[in-house]
Formats: C-alpha cells, sequence, structure tokens
C-alpha cells in the first residue's frame, strides 16, 4: 500500500525532476525493448529457418516416381530346350527369386504382419501408435517396446536406402524423416485401391527381406531351410521363416535355434492375439518339432557337393554378357552385374539328350587306349626368416629333369606317381625349421578332348565338352569355346579351297601340280611317307589332304590376305597379318582356332553357305516377362554360294569313303574313313599338326554337325617318335566323333544332302581338270576321265593338254620329274600300261585304321561324283614345314 505522506510526495517529486534518473529508465526500457523484438525475430528466422531445413530433407528425398521400391537383385536361371534349370547365375546380395503375391500361403503373410506390423492393413504407410511407443521405449531404455517402422518403411528402408547402413546420428534421422515422408507418398496412391496398394507391398517386402544363410526372400528361404516350395509352407513353418527377419544371423533357425524357437514362439501368439489363428492351431504349431526338420534338410544340403557350371554354361554366360554389350549397349560391368543380379529367365540352346551322349563319350576309357597325368600343385612355404616362397609343378619338373636327370614330358604314368615325386621334391626342399603353408594338388587326365554339337541349319550349339574328366570349377579351362589350338588340315578348306571355289574362278576340277615345292625358304612336303602324285583337282586336295595342292592353290588361285580375308568372313577371329603367308593354308598360323569357331565355320558349308553364329541361347526374359534379346530372330548371312557349299561337302563326303589317290606307284589314301558309320550321309575333314601335337575331325551330316580335338594340354606329341613314347596315338578322335554322331542320328532317316540349283555334271581330265582329250582315257593308270560337279558357267571349255595320244603326261619343264605323273616323261611317249611299283612301308596307325575301323559300305544318300579307287583306309600325317 503506498505511503501518501508529505515526505514521501517531495521525495517522488525530486526523483522526477532528477536528470539522470530520466536517462537511466529509458535506457532500461529501450534495451528491455530491443531484447523482446529479438526475441520475436530471432524465433521468427529459427522458425523459417527449421521449416526450411525439414522442406530441405523433404525434397531431397528419392522421387517415387524415379525409382522402384521393390527387389532389383533377383538370382538368374538358365534353362534347356526340355525346361530343366541348368544353372542358378548368381552373386552377392541376389540369391532370391520372386514370388506373386498368389503364390505367398496366408499365414506366412499373417505371420509377418503379425510381428512386425500389425494394423499393416489400416495404416497409410506410418503408424503413430508404433512410433509412440517406439518414443516411450527409448527414453524408459525398454528395449521390448518394439520399432516404430511399418512395413512400407522396412521395404524404403531396404530397397531406397540400401538398409540404411553406415549412417551416422544425424543421417539416420534424415533418412528416418524422409522414410516415413515416402511411406505416406508410397500410400497415397489413386489409380490403385488400397488392398492392391497392400498386397504389392507385402509381396515386396516379402521379395526383399533377408532371411539369413545368405538367403534372400521367402521363396529361397522355404527352399533353403524346408526344401520344398513357399506354398506348401506349414503355419509352423511360416513362423520360423517370419521370426528371422528381424536379425537374420542371430535368429538363423540353423545356427541359433533356440533364438528363433523364441521369435517364433512370440510370432505365434501375436497371431493368437490378432485373430489370425484359432487355439488349436496355435498349439498344434508350437508342439511342431520344427528344428529337427531343418535340422535334417541341413545335413542334406550340407552334404550335397556344389557343382561348378558345366563347360556349356561357362560359355553361354560368356556370350549372355557379350551379347549384351554389342545388342543393348550395356558395359561389360552393367551387363555382368545384369546376368548375375537382374533376376533373368535364359532359355539354352542345350538338348540334355544330345549333352548326355556327348559327355558319355568323352568320358569313356574305352575311347582311349592309354592315360597319362598332367597336375596342377601349389605349395607355400615360410622359412625360419619369415620369407615366403611358393612352389609349382614347373619347379617339380625342373628336378626331375636337371636334378634328378630323368627325362620326363610333365605326363605322369599314374597319379600313385605325381604324388611320389613330389614327396621326394619336398623331401629335398625343407629343412626342420620351415614350416608349410597351403598345398593344393589335382591331376588332369591325357590327353585331352573337346566336342562342340551344333545345328548348322540354326546356329544352335546343341552340346559342348570342354575336356575329360571330373570338372572342379566354375569358369575354368574350356578347351572347346577358349582354347586356342593350331588346326591343321582343316584350314585347308576354309582358307584355300572354298575361296578359291566360291571366288576366284577355281573348281573342283582344277588342277595343281603336287610336286616337290619351294617358296623362299620352306620346302612344303605332304603328310604321306614319300613321293609326289603329279597333277592333282582340288578335289583330290581334300579326299586326301593334300598339303602341296592346298599351298599352290593358295598362292596360285588366290593370296594369303583374301584367305585370311575368307576365313574371317567364316567367323574365325583369331588371325592376325603375320599368318599372311603360305603357311596359312595348312593352318600353321600365329595364334590358333577355338574348336567352336572352327565347327561354326564348317557350319556354313552344311547350311548351303549361309553362314550363323553359333548360339548359345534362344531368348533372354527379363525378371517382368519382357523379351530383351531373340536370337531366334537373327538372320543367316549368305557367305559363300550354295553351289560352292555343295561343291566342298560332296569332296568331303568322298574323303569319309575308302578312296585311294589315282596313282601308279604310291598309296595314298582318303583320310578320314576311321570317322565314318553306316546308315547317314556324312562329310567331314580331318587335320593333324606338326609331331601329332593337335589332332581335328569336324564333319556334319543333314541335320547335324560336330567338331572335335585332341592332344595335351602342355602341346606334347600324341606320338613321340624321337623318345618312342605313346600318348594316344592320332585317331583316337575320330573314334569318338563316330561314336557320338552315330548315337545322335539313331532314329533319323537319311535325307542326303541337298543340291542347290545351278550344279551341272560334266566328263573331265582329273589331272587337267579339262574336257577329256583321247589320251586321257588312255592314262598309263587306267582311265582319267571322271565325272565331275560343277557350278553353272564354270564348265571347262576347252580340252585337256596335258595327255598325249597315247595317255602319257606332260610335264612341264620347270616342274619336278619325280613324281607319279613323270612316269610318261616330258615327250608323248606312252607309258608302259603296267608300271613298276615300289612299295611305300606301311604304318602301324595306317594298318589300324583300315583293319579296325574302315567303313562297312558306301554312302546311303547324297552325291557320289568323286573319283574311284582301291579299297582301304589311311590316315592323315602332320603338317611338315622344312625351313
Amino acid at each position: 500500500m503506498t505511503n501518501y505522506t508529505r515526505y514521501n510526495i517531495d521525495k517522488t517529486l525530486d526523483a522526477l525532476d532528477d536528470t539522470k534518473g530520466k536517462i537511466g529508465n529509458r535506457i532500461t526500457h529501450f534495451f528491455q525493448m530491443s531484447l523482446l523484438i529479438g526475441a520475436v525475430f530471432g524465433s521468427i528466422i529459427a522458425a523459417a529457418f527449421g521449416f526450411g531445413m525439414f522442406r530441405g530433407v523433404l525434397d531431397s528425398a528419392p522421387d517415387l516416381k524415379t525409382i522402384h521400391v521393390g527387389p532389383t537383385a533377383y538370382a538368374s536361371k538358365v534353362y534347356d530346350t526340355e525346361g530343366n534349370v541348368t544353372a542358378t547365375l548368381v552373386q552377392e546380395g541376389s540369391n532370391r527369386e520372386r514370388v506373386k503375391y498368389e503364390q505367398l500361403p496366408q499365414d506366412l503373410i499373417n505371420a509377418f504382419v503379425a510381428i512386425e506390423d500389425e494394423r499393416f492393413w489400416e495404416h497409410n504407410g506410418i503408424d503413430i501408435k508404433s512410433i509412440l511407443r517406439a518414443v516411450r521405449g527409448v527414453v524408459s531404455d525398454d528395449s521390448s517396446a518394439g520399432g516404430g517402422s511399418t512395413i512400407t518403411q522396412q521395404l524404403i528402408k531396404n530397397n531406397v536406402f540400401g538398409g540404411g547402413l553406415n549412417e551416422g546420428a544425424f543421417e539416420k534421422y534424415v533418412r528416418k524423416f524422409q522414410e516415413q515422408y515416402l511411406a505416406l507418398e508410397l500410400e497415397n496412391q489413386p489409380n490403385m485401391t488400397k488392398e492392391e496398394l497392400k498386397q504389392s507391398i507385402i509381396t515386396e517386402y516379402l521379395n526383399t527381406i533377408n532371411l539369413g544363410a545368405n538367403t534372400l526372400g521367402v521363396k529361397v528361404a522355404a527352399r533353403r531351410y524346408f526344401n520344398k516350395e513357399v506354398n506348401t509352407l506349414t503355419l509352423s513353418e511360416c513362423a520360423v521363416i517370419a521370426a528371422i527377419t528381424k536379425n537374420p544371423s542371430g535368429l538363423n533357425p540353423i545356427t541359433h535355434p533356440k533364438a528363433n524357437a523364441a521369435r517364433r514362439a512370440q510370432v505365434l501368439s501375436n497371431m493368437l492375439e490378432q485373430g489370425y489363428i484359432t487355439e488349436a492351431q496355435y498349439n498344434e504349431a508350437k508342439a511342431d518339432d520344427v528344428y529337427a526338420r531343418i535340422k535334417d534338410v541341413d545335413t542334406q544340403k550340407s552334404a550335397q557337393v556344389e557343382e561348378p557350371y558345366s563347360y556349356f554354361v561357362d560359355e553361354l554366360t560368356e556370350q549372355v554378357v557379350q551379347e549384351l554389350q554389342d545388342r543393348l549397349g550395356y558395359t561389360k560391368e552393367e551387363a555382368t552385374d545384369l546376368l548375375y543380379s537382374g533376376g533373368l529367365s535364359i532359355y539354352s540352346t542345350q538338348d540334355p539328350r544330345l549333352q548326355k551322349i556327348v559327355d558319355e563319350e568323352v568320358n569313356d576309357p574305352e575311347n582311349y587306349d592309354t592315360a597319362k597325368y598332367s597336375i596342377t600343385w601349389r605349395y607355400t612355404v615360410k622359412h625360419e626368416d619369415g620369407t615366403i616362397v611358393n612352389y609349382s609343378e614347373r619347379d617339380l619338373l625342373h628336378y626331375i629333369k636337371e636334378v634328378r636327370g630323368i627325362s620326363f614330358n610333365g605326363l605322369f604314368k599314374s597319379e600313385e606317381s605325381a604324388k611320389n615325386y613330389i614327396s621326394e621334391y619336398k623331401a629335398e626342399l625343407l629343412t626342420d625349421t620351415d614350416v608349410e603353408i597351403g598345398e593344393r594338388f589335382f591331376t588332369t587326365l591325357e590327353p585331352q578332348v573337346s566336342f562342340v554339337l551344333m545345328d548348322p541349319h540354326t546356329g544352335q550349339v546343341k552340346a559342348v565338352n570342354g575336356g575329360r574328366g571330373e570338372k572342379l570349377f566354375s569358369l575354368s579351362l574350356n578347351r572347346a569355346t577358349n582354347t586356342l589350338r593350331q588346326p591343321g588340315s582343316t584350314f585347308k578348306v576354309i582358307s584355300s579351297f572354298a575361296p578359291a571355289i566360291d571366288l576366284y574362278g577355281a573348281t573342283l576340277a582344277t588342277s595343281f601340280y603336287d610336286g616337290e615345292y619351294t617358296l623362299g625358304a620352306k620346302t612344303f612336303k605332304n603328310w604321306y611317307s614319300k613321293g609326289f602324285l603329279g597333277y592333282q583337282t582340288i578335289r583330290d586336295g581334300i579326299i586326301y589332304s593334300l598339303n602341296i595342292v592346298a599351298v599352290r592353290c593358295l598362292m596360285e588361285q588366290l593370296d594369303p590376305h583374301k584367305g585370311r580375308q575368307y576365313a574371317e568372313s567364316l567367323g574365325i577371329t583369331s588371325l592376325v597379318d603375320e599368318d599372311e603367308n603360305p603357311a596359312l593354308a595348312l593352318g600353321g598360323i600365329t595364334n590358333g582356332v577355338t574348336n567352336l569357331e572352327l565347327t561354326q565355320a564348317y557350319a556354313t558349308i552344311a547350311n548351303g553357305g549361309k553362314f550363323n553364329k553359333a548360339k548359345f541361347f534362344t531368348r533372354i526374359i527379363d525378371q517382368n516377362g519382357n523379351v530383351i534379346i531373340d536370337t531366334t530372330l537373327d538372320e543367316p548371312v549368305q557367305a559363300m554360294k550354295a553351289t560352292t557349299a555343295f561343291l566342298l561337302t560332296d569332296a568331303m563326303s568322298q574323303s569319309m569313303l575308302p578312296n585311294r589317290a589315282f596313282s601308279g606307284s604310291i598309296n595314298v589314301n582318303s583320310t578320314s574313313t576311321r570317322a565314318h558309320f553306316d546308315g547317314m550321309s556324312l562329310a567331314g575333314k580331318s587335320g593333324t599338326t606338326t609331331k601329332d601335337v593337335d589332332i581335328w575331325f569336324v564333319g556334319f551330316s543333314p541335320y547335324f554337325i560336330g567338331g572335335v580335338w585332341g592332344g595335351c594340354d602342355e602341346n606334347q606329341p600324341l606320338i613321340d617318335n624321337a623318345s618312342g613314347e605313346y600318348n594316344g596315338g592320332s585317331g583316337f578322335h575320330k573314334d569318338i566323333w563316330r561314336k557320338i554322331m552315330e548315337r545322335v542320328h539313331e532314329g533319323l532317316p537319311d535325307i542326303g544332302f541337298e543340291q542347290p540349283d545351278g550344279i551341272v555334271q560334266e566328263k573331265v581330265c582329273r589331272k587337267s581338270g579339262m574336257l577329256p582329250s583321247r589320251g586321257c582315257y588312255n592314262d598309263f593308270r587306267g582311265s582319267a576321265v571322271i565325272t565331275e560337279y560343277f557350278a553353272e558357267g564354270t564348265v571347262p571349255k576347252d580340252n585337256c593338254e596335258l595327255h598325249s595320244r597315247g595317255g602319257s603326261i606332260k610335264i612341264p619343264d620347270d616342274e619336278d620329274r619325280g613324281t607319279d605323273d613323270g612316269y610318261g616323261g616330258r615327250s608323248s611317249t606312252a607309258a608302259p600300261q603296267l608300271p613298276i611299283t615300289f612299295e611305300i612301308p606301311v604304318t602301324v596307325e595306317t594298318q589300324a585304321e583300315t583293319r579296325e575301323f574302315g567303313p562297312s559300305g558306301g554312302p546311303s544318300g547324297g552325291p557320289s561324283g568323286g573319283p574311284s579307287g582301291g579299297s582301304g583306309g589311311g590316315i592323315e600325317a602332320p603338317v611338315v614345314i622344312v625351313d
């Protein structure tokens, strides 16, 4: 209460008259007002800043219109022609398979909803009650309170934000805000009903989640834990899987069954409380000994050895990656990711019946008369001073040869022998203080083989085998598709004879002089023991695989550059500039060729001159059902005239029948009789390289083409004449080809090789290739007149000028007289009708082929316009180039 005494009134008036007091009051009032205004403006600025920051967090969230909230990484599947899954292609983070909502058991859906998001079917993306419960749990330090994230938020977290890994505290809160914002957006889709939207979200979620043991999604989890499809899961099993997702490692039912059982009990309890199951169902599921079944399944799967990819799948994966780059513009990295995590369905060209035949014959020990072993050995030792030294089979080979002084080519007679040498070598290496760090050892059967079986009319590869013996690794050495070997005489056709006939004016009757032939420093010889045949046609060059005829054809009818270009037009990709030399005609090339490309090249001949790139798949379908590549729509390229293909086929068909060269003094037989079998029209060409290092046969029928290679991985000779060592011989590959193709063609009618329009026949002299003169009928070895096939317009118009009236051959002055034609001399004097002959030593191989594997009959279909001769088979010896 104010005291209005005289004293107080006077005191107040004095204070009002005090100037200093007035100023102090005003200053105090000013500061108070400033602070008030500042606080108001600060609050406004802080609110604006906070709103801007919040708006920025939301604006920086991903745009749902441009992203896919479902999982994108799925395992890809490879199917054979009968629809069997032959391979699952998977990389880390993609071991999942897509399942549709209709395939999900209702108990599984209910189990996840009950334990993860009980109001899933009601909320609009976020659950306020769950958020408040989670906040209360954090404040009260109650870990059992549960999380606040809905299934929708978890889906976004996993597939949009990468699971929220490696986040700081601030980033985590930012992500949480964005997660909730996107969850509301995701569930606000006006073009879908709420039920459709929820079904879509739960399906994507169940396809996404990590369920332990390297399983992603419920479909793979059902197979991993119960060895069954997801739509057959019981209530008890559904609860096990739903229990995992909170902690895929700690709740793994294999490694932590007790922890999973506790969580599973909570799942079932929630399902009961929320009305998804009855009391009876609850009790039945609780009583189920589900973990015993899981243990049994795991035991079975653990006992199963994980199979490496087959040779076919190895090459298929490489082709798919390349085709994705070539056709769709992917980078190699993008193509590889799509292959192994894109959920692709790849429909291969592999025929399981034909593949089984190929594998059985390649691996049948009865098809080989010897077994040697090369080894792979890796051995690591740590010495006392800490140095680490690595040893390999090359060190072992050096020890055997240089230290032990044993003549050795790297092939062991048995695995035991190899192990004994390793033990002996290790005893020499190790001291008492050395420590063995690691060792790896495995053997490879020798000689080795590869086989390619194709449909030449489509280019579809039906079967591939990249080597005999057990395949230990995926993407390992594939001798059929990515190993380069010297092709030998198989190259005569595609680099010399084919282009000569197709583009450069030659015919099957065009002849070249088979005599001593030297170009620069190289002297070329034929494969047989000795002697020369004189004038020989291209047909003869094919049937008897004549080296000098092939080289002269290349050098005189075209040139090595054109020969290389032509081979490349047939799909050979390994040639280089240095190969443009005379040896190209004999397959003497820098890098070699693959079996696949060589078979592909010959398939062009078998397909009437139309080139198809070898195909390992027909269609690739993405996870949404879209066909992204369809190779069945590819059109073949006419790489050679149909008439050329027919002429070459006819000549090669004669190489598989018992023909003898037209000769009075030299015994030369057709080279591919060992591959022949009755009941089907066949054509093919063999090839053997120097010292029997590589042996080949590529042959075809009206239905299929097969290419076989044989040899040793480290180029040891199959017959080592210098040491006398025998490593398999030079004919077993033809046995394998014959046995495979005979089985492949069982039940197929022989329709013969189709003769195209534009083929005519004419009688010609087999020595000059010209129309016959009187002397051609009087050749001292018998009539030299044959009926030959020609493309229309290429029939010769001139008569033979090589034969004299009496039948002798005129030999040019600059040619070697010491040939079979030389009996007639350089004059027109006729040679004796019964020429003196000399014996040519017959090799063991020739005897074996003629006696054991000679054909039992002629062709059952197709033309037979080639020269006839005596019976008996022959083998082709190596190409020899003498410097």
